[in-house]
């Protein structure tokens, strides 16, 4: 147990150090985004979070904002379902950095906002969320590190359906003059 604990330390340590220095090498616009000014988002989420995800996309695509959203499956021989568009942990690397395409032009596509669904609690969506070219990045870090440009703090960890109403009530208020 002790020796597995160590190995997982390593490969963090290993992933961090990765991340760190590619986030040296980026730079973003960053510019604050709500559902009024926004034209695209970018959606990060877990497959047991589908319910949240789908009340996320169909509010923005209401909006009319183009979506994308990125599934990860936290496990090796999960099975992607038809119409989902997502990677599994078999498709990381040994320090659990994402090696798809799919991965890349997420990363790469410059949204107007990102959502984080997952609470970071995996290292594969920690490392999409840090090197998004996303203008306006949304979230709930926890206890990993922030890359949010707002971060939503609770007490405890949210359940993934008051992350998800949280977002939609700061998007629908973030920089608007008037409220209805």
């Amino acid at each position: 147990m002790l020796f597995l604990q160590k190995i997982m330390g390593l490969k963090l340590k290993i992933a961090n150090k990765l991340l760190s220095s590619q986030l040296a090498s980026i730079s973003r616009e960053k510019k604050v985004f709500n559902l009024d000014t926004a034209q695209t988002a970018g959606i990060l989420w877990e497959f047991d979070q589908k319910e949240s995800f789908d009340l996320i996309e169909k509010e923005l695509t209401t909006a009319g904002i183009k979506t994308v959203g990125l599934c990860y499956f936290p496990r090796r021989k999960a099975v992607i379902p038809d119409g989902i568009n997502g990677f599994t942990k078999k498709q990381t690397t040994w320090s659990e950095i994402p090696k798809t395409d799919l991965a890349e032009e997420f990363i790469e596509q410059k949204f107007d906002i990102l959502i984080d669904l997952t609470g970071q609690r995996n290292l594969p969506i920690l490392y999409l969320t840090a090197l998004s070219a996303a203008s306006f990045k949304i979230g709930y870090a926890g206890g990993s590190q922030n890359n949010f440009d707002f971060n939503i703090e609770f007490q405890q960890k949210p359940e993934t359906s008051q992350l998800a109403e949280q977002i939609l009530y700061y998007l629908k208020r973030i920089n608007k003059t008037t409220l209805e």
